[in-house]
Formats: C-alpha cells, sequence, structure tokens
C-alpha cells in the first residue's frame, strides 16, 4: 500500500509540474503579447508613450516589440474607399438635393504622424466619419452651387464630380490625404424639387418630338422637290429632243401606205412633213 501510495504521489507531481509549466508558457505568451504589435498590409502604425510622446519613427507592416505602455494607432498608405450617403447640398438654382458620394485616399507615409498630431490616437474610420465627412460637405457645398439641379442629372454631373474632387482634395491634402476617383452618386430632390424635373424633361422631350418631326417634314418636302425637278427636267429633255422630223418620221411609221380618201370637200389628207412643204 505504501508503495503504491509513492507511485500515486509521484504521477500527481508530474501532472502539478506539467500544469504549472502550461500555466507559466501561457501567462509568458500573454505578457509577451503585451509587448508585440502587428501591423498589417498597407499600414503603417504612430507609437505613443506616455513618457517619450509621438516617436517620429514609424512602424511598417509585420510584427514589431513595443513597450509595455506604448499606444499603436495604425494609418492606411494605400487607396481605401468611402462612402457618404444622403450629404445635402443646394444647386444654384436654389434646390436643395442629397447626393450619395464615393471617393478613394491614403494617407502620404510621411505625414501620418501629422495626422496623429491633428487628430490624437482615434482610429481612422473615425476620421473618416467626422473630419473626412465634414471637408467633403464643403467641397460638395462649393462646388455643386455652380450648377443647375439640371445639370447634375445630365453631362455636367461628371464635371461636377471633378470639381467636387479638386477642391476636397486641396483642403486636406496638406493634412497628407491624397483622394482620388471620386464620384457623385444619382441627386434624390425632394417632391417640389422633382415636380419641377419631371416638367423640364417633359418639355425637353416635347421639344426634341416637335424637332424631329419638323426634320422629317422638312426632309420630306426636300423629297418632293427633288422628286418635282426630276419629272420637269426629264419632260425638257423629252420636248428638246423631238423635233418636226420626227415627228413626221413616227407618222410616216405608223402609216400604212394607203392614201387618204378624200373628204366631201374634195380635200385630202396631208402628211406632215414640216413648214415649207407643198401640199400633195
Amino acid at each position: 500500500m505504501e508503495e503504491k501510495n509513492k507511485q500515486l504521489s509521484g504521477k500527481n507531481r508530474k501532472v502539478l509540474g506539467a500544469v504549472i509549466v502550461a500555466a507559466a508558457l501561457g501567462i509568458g505568451v500573454l505578457v509577451l503579447s503585451l509587448f508585440i504589435e502587428k501591423i498589417p498590409n498597407g499600414y503603417v502604425g504612430v507609437v505613443y508613450s506616455p513618457n517619450g510622446g509621438v516617436q517620429k519613427e514609424t512602424l511598417g507592416q509585420g510584427w514589431h516589440l513595443v513597450g509595455l505602455f506604448d499606444k499603436v494607432t495604425k494609418y492606411p498608405v494605400r487607396m481605401q474607399t468611402v462612402n457618404y450617403s444622403d450629404i445635402e447640398v443646394a444647386t444654384s438654382d436654389g434646390k436643395n438635393v442629397t447626393i450619395d458620394f464615393a471617393y478613394n485616399y491614403n494617407i502620404q507615409p510621411d505625414k501620418v504622424v501629422d495626422v496623429f498630431n491633428k487628430f490624437g490616437p482615434v482610429e481612422v474610420s473615425e476620421i473618416e466619419a467626422s473630419y473626412l465627412r465634414t471637408r467633403l460637405w464643403d467641397a460638395g457645398r462649393k462646388a455643386i452651387a455652380k450648377y443647375s439641379v439640371i445639370d447634375t442629372y445630365g453631362e455636367k454631373s461628371s464635371e461636377a464630380a471633378v470639381n467636387v474632387q479638386k477642391l476636397f482634395a486641396e483642403d486636406i491634402n496638406s493634412l497628407g490625404f491624397t483622394v482620388d476617383n471620386l464620384t457623385l452618386g444619382v441627386p434624390k430632390p425632394d417632391k417640389s424639387t422633382q415636380a419641377a424635373i419631371d416638367k423640364r424633361v417633359e418639355a425637353a422631350q416635347e421639344l426634341e418630338r416637335k424637332q424631329i418631326e419638323l426634320k422629317i417634314a422638312k426632309a420630306e418636302a426636300e423629297k418632293k422637290q427633288i422628286e418635282a425637278k426630276g419629272i420637269s427636267d426629264y419632260n425638257e429633255i423629252i420636248k428638246k429632243s423631238i423635233s418636226k422630223e420626227v415627228i413626221q418620221n413616227k407618222w410616216i411609221e405608223k402609216w400604212d401606205g394607203k392614201m387618204p380618201k378624200a373628204t366631201g370637200s374634195n380635200q385630202l389628207i396631208e402628211i406632215p412633213i414640216g413648214e415649207g412643204s407643198d401640199s400633195q
């Protein structure tokens, strides 16, 4: 019995030792994770320490050892796509419309520290939802104000998007933001504006229909004029081609060779052989 108890004690000590080792490894990994920071592909990290402030050297993609109390804020240096819905702006004719915007942007790698100094340790998504959205609204307000509500629906919508992007990019470029490929969604007007748009579209369609009808009528008239001129020219050609000799020849071709009989007044029918000819 005593031997058996000794064997059990030995096994227990081994199990306990394994548990202690596993716990130590777990604690070690946990503690180590506090000193490791992963930077995803396409991002850089700005390191901030309560004691040393913002470090000038940024962290590239990969795994990095950092201080226990260091905080790392990640910023995208490759293109990111942002979509904003229902940003309200006014057109040159005083109509209020809401427009969806989409654009790509990235932060210049050498400017991420400046971005951190301005906004602090906040996620880039917060900057997109607040600062960038406000600056885009301001650029959209200034650019769209140069176009009528009809222009924003038609061919000038692309031109308006270019102008919005230009103003937006110039506004935030000093902070290190680069903007590309900004697009405008289809404007969404209020009811009264939509009614006015519908009327203008109907009027434009009616005008286009009348212009088409006018072109068709003009084409038909020109066709008839050409046909009439062709007939007139043909008749003139025929008229000029028929001489007295031709008429006489045609008469002879149809003559059966018989002399015409005398009429009651004893006169004969003459063959038309031309002026100056003697009657037979």
